[in-house]
């Protein structure tokens, strides 16, 4: 009889070893939030595993046969948990019952106590992915003695003596020698699982983790160029209303004193205010070309496309200009304007152009900006400190920006900006 259960009992094993393989792939596919949810999918996957093992037994006589299921269950309190084993288990005595014979008593009670060992050994546990080969050999060894004890007392409580004799000798060798291993090797592949997700689970948190902490220091860096523009333009605005006012009162006093004097008066002294005039005229002009390049007041009060016009009246070269005039917000429209701003005074200083056009289109989410000339090319934008800066300013709102010089053939400086949609400026009503 040992010699028929051994080989009957080894393709039971490895068929669930196969079947429990299946669930580890499609188990580890499923992805969802509620826990209990997904504890009541497990449980009904493990108990169709179950039925499929009892589908394949090994018959000693009518309505007398053995399977795996112990091995199963056992597993299933160990690693799922109790509403898992639960529902495996109420599948499993279900089609139990279907089955006739004298000896289904007996193989509910195995079930039973096989889901209870497992829940028991989990409780007192605790930590799982710890479990080693011999761990799991050893309680699967244990187990199923105190298992075939009970089934053994039983058998020869609810079965004819010559019977239960019969069948419990062919029993004991077989089954703890099939049985233990096939508990230890299906506990190392769910100990394999558990561990693999643990560190996808972890991987998860660490990206989720850096993400936060990259968007709050992109956050942080757009909340630094705006704080920077506040305060240009706070710059901007006392140099206009202090500096540059006393500058104009003083230019008005000096020409006004020198038309007091007359032309009688000492040649030296009306040279002397000419000159202080002059000096008065030049620093006032001066001090509107610092405020410009600090944060111009027009940038500010009628938006991007005026601002660049301004730009391009001051440039020396021939500036074509298409802007449109929607406004952005306004960290979107400073950066743009200090991207041509820099182009320009890049070709002012060292394209020798004849000529440079200056381009704006606001789409859905970003604004493009491409600023042209045919100068002499051969720009290096990693030699000099302005285009970095911008690529800074701009990195700080997502933003990128690209030179394109070859020798002789001009440069092309092209920016995308992220943006929100544009907003049109209102039409004046008729």
């Amino acid at each position: 009889m040992t010699d028929l259960a051994l080989p009957a009992l080894v393709q039971n094993a490895a068929l669930l070893l196969a079947v429990a393989v299946v669930f580890d792939v499609v188990s580890s596919r499923v992805t969802i939030d509620r826990a209990r949810i997904e504890q009541g999918i497990s449980g009904l996957l493990l108990g169709v595993i179950g039925v499929s093992i009892m589908l394949s037994p090994w018959h000693f006589a009518s309505g007398i046969f053995f399977d795996t299921r112990t091995v199963l269950l056992i597993i299933a309190g160990l690693f799922f948990g109790p509403i898992p084993t639960a529902i495996a288990l109420a599948m499993m005595i279900a089609f139990r019952l279907t089955q006739p014979g004298a000896a289904s008593v007996t193989g509910i009670a195995g079930m039973l106590l096989a889901a209870g060992l497992g829940l028991v050994w989990r409780h007192r546990r605790r930590l799982l992915d710890d479990l080693s080969f011999r761990h799991l050999l050893s309680f699967g060894f244990g187990a199923h003695v105190l298992i075939l004890t009970q089934t053994t007392l039983l058998m020869f409580l609810t079965l004819p003596q010559v019977v239960a004799s019969t069948a419990v000798a062919g029993l004991w060798l077989p089954l703890l020698t099939v049985y233990p291993v096939a508990t230890a090797l299906l506990g190392v592949l769910l100990v394999v699982r558990l561990r693999s997700r643990r560190l996808t689970d972890a991987n998860v948190r660490l990206r989720a983790e850096v993400e936060l902490q990259l968007e709050e220091v992109r956050a942080s860096r757009a909340r630094i160029v705006e704080a920077g523009d506040l305060e240009r333009k706070r710059v901007e605005r006392d140099l206009h209303d202090g500096a540059q006012q006393r500058l104009i009162s003083l230019s008005l006093e000096l020409r006004a004193a020198r038309s007091k004097l007359g032309e009688a008066a000492d040649p030296a002294v009306r040279h002397s205010l000419d000159r202080a005039a002059e000096e008065a005229q030049a620093a006032l002009v001066e001090l509107r070309d610092l405020a410009l390049g600090i944060h111009p007041l027009i940038l500010t009060e009628s938006g991007l496309g005026e601002a660049v016009e301004s730009l391009a009246d001051r440039t020396p070269v021939d500036v074509s200009v298409d802007v449109g005039s929607e406004r952005y917000s306004s960290a979107v429209e400073g950066a743009a304007y200090f991207v041509i701003s820099e182009a320009l005074a890049n070709v002012t200083k060292y394209a020798n152009a004849t000529k440079a056009r200056v381009r704006v289109r606001g789409l859905a989410d970003h604004m493009t900006i491409e600023v042209e000339d045919d100068g002499i090319g051969g720009a290096e934008p990693r030699s000099g400190s302005g285009l970095r800066g911008l690529a800074d300013r701009l990195a700080a709102l997502d933003g990128t920006i690209t030179v394109v010089s070859p020798l002789g053939g001009g440069t092309k400086i092209s920016a995308v900006i992220p943006t929100n949609p544009p907003t049109p400026l209102p039409v004046p009503a008729l």
